[in-house]
């Protein structure tokens, strides 16, 4: 029997108004001031004239107001269309106009940016504005969709989900609610004693929330932990000194940190004091180095859970407490295994040919619950163990084709970041008239770190291959990155064609 979406979430909301549910700035909102919010969407909604099934263009933020929208939107029939509050002014307008949502949903600062009004006046939006104190209405002069050939979801389509743009434009990804609640299954393989189906209680522990919503982990981990009733300290972005207050003050058992996150934490002061209440920190936005891992471990004794998954796969392999104690000495590097709802393989990726167990080739997954139970290829190097344990060697489309060598970009940059000096390093591809393509390192220094590209051209010819040594070096103070924290690399190959 398929879960009712709809009134666990609403469920949940009515347990003890009083409760604390999510701390943002300092200040606590109820689950009584979070189903106001909620209800409050339901009526402006239904003020705008938007039907039960409409699509509905959510400009996403890191807030309770926020929070309260995509709550609406899951635990109704309306469909969710993540808009991205951090394009630029012109780039917001122009993804509404070729959208052409029939309602649109944003803060009250957002509807003040240059030419968002104008971009929903133009494709004849409804609009509805989340204001201070929990307050949401109609928007003045938007008070009713108008015209038509505006934005329709397909059925059982309960979020469009815009992917993070890493390595090329962002496009949405259609998740329909059976898919939606076979993840949270899945994200329960991580928790012990709790099942979907079993009644809504609240917790007195907190989660950290920090993922921006409008990419797929930070929703995920708003959806989760109102599912699973937890109190949520929701920070904006990560940030040392935001996460080591947060540590300080709820003791969260968990912590989810992007990779880069994590290299920051390494580089900072934090103590084992401030740590001692993690069990496990969580980390699956993008690749991470298992020297980061065994680092963190080294200095605090916190096994670092990796998992892997995205936009358009959701999640699909993760590590657990007791596989990490009991395997991770044996297959370092790996992501974790396979959840249970999927199938994987790993193929050649000119002939399609299964290829055995511990060889490399493109990965290629199957659900029962998607894709019609048919083998679907990904952009991702891999290697997969006979016990379904996976490694991820990178992305096909960030190989580097360097005069007939084939190198790959993650796999370098982590060499790198081996150096002492180096606190994080993102390696692209880029043109070259003699080989058609050569790697370029963009690199974090550590603090303090006096390195210059000769000194680390040399370190690199003394610890990788020939062909896989960086042709050119670019030392910034932080990468380029998408929302959720990863290495944008579109921008990254923009510094070396500004260097010309």
């Amino acid at each position: 029997m398929m879960l009712d979406f709809h009134n666990r979430i609403r469920k949940t909301l009515t347990i003890d108004a009083e409760a604390p549910a999510i701390e943002y700035e300092g200040r606590w909102t109820s689950w009584g001031e979070l189903k106001g919010i909620v209800e409050g969407v339901d009526s402006a909604l239904e003020r705008v004239g938007a039907p039960a099934d409409a699509a509905v263009g959510a400009v996403l933020r890191n807030t309770p107001n926020h929070a309260g929208l995509v709550l609406s939107l899951v635990a109704s029939d309306r469909c969710l269309v993540t808009l991205n509050p951090f394009y630029p002014d012109e780039t917001l307008a122009e993804d509404i106009r070729k959208l052409r949502p029939p309602v649109i949903a944003a803060s009250a600062e957002d509807w003040r940016r240059p030419g968002l009004r104008e971009a929903a006046l133009e494709v004849g939006a409804a609009g509805v504005e989340l204001g201070a104190g929990g307050a949401v209405k109609a928007v003045e002069g938007l008070g009713a969709t108008r015209g038509a050939g505006h934005f329709a979801a397909e059925p059982d389509v309960v979020i469009y989900m815009l992917t993070s743009g890493t390595t090329g434009p962002p496009k949405r990804i259609p998740l329909t609610r059976k898919r939606v609640l076979k993840t949270l299954e899945g994200a329960l393989r991580y928790e012990r004693n709790r099942r979907l189906d079993t009644g809504p209680t609240l917790r007195s522990s907190v989660m950290l929330h920090m993922n921006a919503m409008v990419h797929i982990a930070g929703l995920w981990a708003l959806i989760h932990g109102i599912m699973g009733g937890f109190r949520i300290c929701m920070l904006e972005k990560f940030t040392v000194a935001d996460f080591r207050r947060a540590m300080v003050r709820h003791r969260p058992k968990a912590a989810g940190v992007p990779p880069s996150g994590l290299l920051m934490l390494l580089e900072s002061d934090v103590t084992a004091d401030e740590l001692s209440s993690l069990l496990a920190f969580r980390v699956g936005t993008a690749p991470t180095s298992p020297d980061t891992v065994d680092a963190v471990m080294q200095r605090w004794g916190i096994p670092v859970l990796t998992t892997y998954g995205s936009t358009e796969f959701t999640g699909v392999a993760g590590w657990t407490i007791d596989e990490f104690r009991e395997h991770w000495a044996a297959r370092r590097g790996s992501v974790g295994r396979v959840h249970p709802n999927y199938d994987a393989r790993v193929v050649d990726p000119d002939s399609g040919t299964v290829l055995p167990f511990g060889e490399e080739g493109v990965l290629e997954l199957r659900g029962d619950f998607v894709w019609d139970g048919q083998w679907v290829r990904t952009t991702d190097l891999a290697r997969l163990d006979e016990d379904r344990f996976l490694w991820i060697a990178g992305r096909t489309d960030n190989a580097i084709n360097r005069g007939g060598f084939k190198v790959h970009g993650e796999e370098i940059g982590q060499i790198l970041e081996r150096h002492p000096d180096v606190r994080e390093a993102c390696v692209v591809g880029i043109a070259d008239k003699r080989l058609g393509t050569v790697p370029a390192a963009a690199v974090v220094p550590r603090q303090g770190a006096g390195l210059s590209a000769d000194e680390l051209r040399a370190w690199a010819r003394e610890n990788m291959l020939p062909y896989q040594v960086p042709a050119a070096f670019r030392f910034i103070g932080d990468m380029p990155r998408t929302p959720s924290m990863k290495p944008k690399l579109v921008d990254i190959r923009m510094l070396f064609e500004a260097d010309g």
